[in-house]
Order: C-alpha cells, then sequence, then structure tokens
C-alpha cells in the first residue's frame, strides 16, 4: 500500500490554498475593473447628458454675441471671430467657443430670382465656371431640383417627379441626383475641391468677400484673374473689407468689375459657424451648431454633437 507522508500533505494543502487564493484574487481583480469600468461608463453617461445642458446654455450666448454685434463687416479681424477660443466656465465645466463667419459661398439658396424659376444673372458666370472646374461639362440639374417656380427644365437639363422643388437644407440632399455623389460632394474626402469648396446653403445675400476662398474669388467675373485674388486676400490679411470702396483700393479690382458684382459681394455674414467644446476633468465633447442673424436677432438653425 502506498503510504502519503505528512510533509506531502502539508504541501498539497498549501497548493490547494495558493490555487483557491489566486482564484479569489483573480475574482477581486476582475470584478474591481468592472465595478471602475461601470463607474467610467456612469459618469460619461452623466457627463454627456450634463455637457449638453451646458452646450446648450453656452451657445445661447454666443447666439447674443452675434445678434449684439453691428459693424458692419464680419472678418477675421473681429475678436469674436478671430479664430481663437473664447472660454466659458459654468461651475467645473469649461467650454471654448469658436464662431466663424459663413456666407463665404455661392448661395444655391439664393440663385433665383423671386419668380422661383429665373437665375440671377450676376451669378451664371460662377455658376457655369465653378462647374467646369469641377470636372462637368455641363451643370448637373441642381436649379430644376431646387426650382419651386416651373415644371419645365431648363435647356440641357431635365426635370423628375422626385425633384423637391424648393431650397436645399444641406447640400447632402444633392446625392439624390445621380451626377453626384459622396465623392465630389465634400472636399476632402476624396477630392481638394468639391462641391462644397464652392457652394452652400448657409447663404442668401451675396458673398462674404472677407471669408470667401481664394478659389470662390477667382471664379466670381473674368475681370478676376488669380493675381486679382491673391491681391483681395493678401489685403483683408491686414485690413477688413467693409465697403466697396475698400475693393477700390485694390490692384487690379477694376470698378466695372464692382460694377458687375455689386449684388454679388457682401461684406457681412448671415450665417456662423459655431463650435462648443465641453471639458471637465478627463472628459471632453465636442458640439456644433449653423447660427443665422436676421437683422437684430439671431437662432441656431442647425445643432450637431
Amino acid at each position: 500500500m502506498r503510504k502519503y507522508s505528512r510533509t506531502s500533505k502539508e504541501g498539497f494543502i498549501i497548493i490547494t490554498v495558493l490555487m483557491i487564493s489566486a482564484m479569489f484574487l483573480s475574482t477581486a481583480v476582475a470584478y474591481a475593473m468592472f465595478a471602475r469600468n461601470e463607474m467610467r461608463r456612469i459618469t460619461g453617461e452623466e457627463f454627456a447628458a450634463a455637457s449638453r445642458a451646458v452646450a446648450v446654455i453656452a451657445s445661447r450666448e454666443a447666439v447674443n454675441w452675434v445678434a449684439l454685434k453691428t459693424t458692419g463687416s464680419d472678418s477675421r479681424h473681429d475678436s469674436l471671430y478671430s479664430g481663437s477660443p473664447i472660454e466659458l466656465n459654468y461651475g467645473d465645466y469649461q467650454v471654448y467657443i469658436t464662431l466663424t463667419p459663413l456666407d463665404d459661398k455661392i448661395p444655391i439658396n439664393g440663385l433665383l430670382l423671386p419668380d422661383g424659376t429665373t437665375m440671377k444673372n450676376e451669378y451664371t458666370y460662377a455658376w457655369n465656371l465653378a462647374w467646369r472646374n469641377l470636372g462637368y461639362s455641363t451643370p448637373p440639374p441642381v436649379l430644376d431640383f431646387i426650382s419651386p417656380g416651373d415644371s419645365e427644365p431648363r435647356p440641357g437639363s431635365r426635370e423628375e417627379d422626385y425633384f423637391p422643388n424648393k431650397p436645399l437644407s444641406d447640400l447632402s440632399e444633392l446625392m439624390r441626383l445621380p451626377e453626384i455623389g459622396a465623392g465630389n460632394l465634400y472636399a476632402g474626402v476624396s477630392a481638394d475641391l468639391a462641391i462644397d469648396s464652392y457652394f452652400t446653403v448657409y447663404g442668401n445675400d451675396g458673398i462674404n468677400i472677407n471669408m470667401a476662398s481664394p478659389a470662390v474669388i477667382r471664379i466670381l467675373d473674368p475681370g478676376i484673374g488669380p493675381d486679382v485674388a491673391d491681391a483681395i486676400t493678401a489685403y483683408r490679411l491686414e485690413n477688413a473689407i467693409q465697403n466697396a470702396r475698400d475693393l477700390s483700393n485694390i490692384a487690379g479690382f477694376s470698378s466695372s468689375v464692382a460694377t458687375r458684382l455689386n449684388n454679388v459681394i457682401n461684406y457681412a455674414s448671415n450665417y456662423f459657424f459655431l463650435e462648443l467644446r465641453v471639458e471637465r476633468a478627463m472628459f471632453e465633447r465636442m458640439f456644433d451648431a449653423i447660427i443665422m442673424k436676421d437683422g437684430e436677432k439671431a437662432q441656431i438653425v442647425n445643432w450637431r454633437e
């Protein structure tokens, strides 16, 4: 008969105790990790809800700032629109606000006359050149897509039953047209220049020359070449363009061009991009919105988080 010594029995007991201890320890560690992750999840959810409320409050402040600003131009020379975040504090929360004037591209919803059918003549050159620069031999049927005033297609265009025949709320609606896909809609997705490089739904009353890109400025009129566009860009680095007199001081910008673009060029904006970054301890959350200004009033017309 095989016999076990006392020493071997004690060793077996010790090993068993160690194994049980290790099991309890691993269970305790796993539970602690679960509890910590659950706490982080709950805390994250609390932060998400609280940060949204804080962002809404901060956005109201930004709307008031935009509404109260009364200077005749909107540019990066305004402290409100300099690009440097403005910090607000709400208890343990810090909010960083950045405001950017829009109306910096061709306003798709502002291209038609009040009859809802006829395109404004002063935009014809820019409209056709923009689409040629984007690789289209003729513009896609965007105007028929949005036009509420007729059922007959423009020459070389078409009408379809699914056309909404109303202003766009977002450029993404254009993806309903087979000629336009997501790949050529947004710059930075698959192209350096895309449809949103030239066109916007956030603008109606002209293009803010203080904010328009050189690419947009160059297509506004045949009298504006790359040299004039660069001169405008260089001028506004030092000074806000506040009126036609300022434009006349820019080399190459002739009075005939100024006359043709009288109803195209503006110096202030009706729409503004609002970016909010909410922080507390290790948590951070981003929000953005579009503010529309109408006279002395302003309101948020688009919110995203």
